[in-house]
C-alpha cells in the first residue's frame, strides 16, 4: 500500500513538473475564452482547407546478418544448429510535410483577427489557475502573471 501511495505521489510530481514551463497563450485584450476558441477553430479549419495534410512515411533498417550452421557428429548421429546471426526489424516514421506551413497559416489568420500570442508560466496553485480560468475576459497582458495551462496550440 505504501508503494502505491509513493508511486502515485511520484507520478503526480512528475506530471506537475512537466507543466511548469511557460506556454504560448492566444491573446486579445477583452476577448472571452469562447471568442478565442472560435477564432482558433475558424483559422484551423481554413488552414486545413488551404494546406491539407500530406502524410509521408520514411522507412529504415530492416536487415539480417546470417549466422552459420554448426554440425557435430556423435557416433552415428549428427546434430546441427544455427549459430549467431540476427535480424534488425524495419522501423517507420510518419509525419505531415505541411504541418509547419499550416501552423504559419493559422498564426497569420489569428493575427488578421487581432490576436497575438504571449508567453506566460502556468500558475503554481490551484487557486491561481482557477482565478485565471474564471476570468470573463482577458485583461491587459501586463496584468496576466500566469495562466491555467490551457492553450490553443497557436504555434
Amino acid at each position: 500500500m505504501k508503494t502505491r501511495s509513493f508511486l502515485s505521489i511520484a507520478m503526480l510530481a512528475a506530471l506537475t513538473g512537466c507543466q511548469t514551463g511557460p506556454i504560448d497563450v492566444l491573446y486579445k485584450e477583452g476577448s472571452t475564452r469562447a471568442e478565442r476558441q472560435e477564432a482558433y477553430d475558424q483559422c484551423f479549419i481554413q488552414a486545413l482547407k488551404e494546406v491539407p495534410q500530406n502524410m509521408v512515411t520514411e522507412v529504415s533498417g530492416g536487415y539480417s546478418v546470417p549466422g552459420f550452421i554448426d554440425c557435430n557428429t556423435d557416433g552415428d548421429r549428427t546434430y546441427c544448429g544455427e549459430v549467431g546471426g540476427y535480424t534488425t526489424p524495419v522501423t517507420s516514421y510518419s509525419y505531415d510535410t505541411n504541418e509547419r506551413l499550416r501552423n504559419r497559416f493559422i498564426n497569420r489568420c489569428l493575427v488578421d483577427k487581432g490576436f497575438t500570442t504571449i508567453e506566460r508560466p502556468i500558475c503554481e496553485t490551484r487557486e491561481e489557475r482557477t482565478a485565471y480560468a474564471l476570468l470573463p475576459e482577458q485583461p491587459n497582458a501586463a496584468r496576466i502573471a500566469c495562466v491555467a495551462g490551457q492553450s490553443f496550440e497557436p504555434n
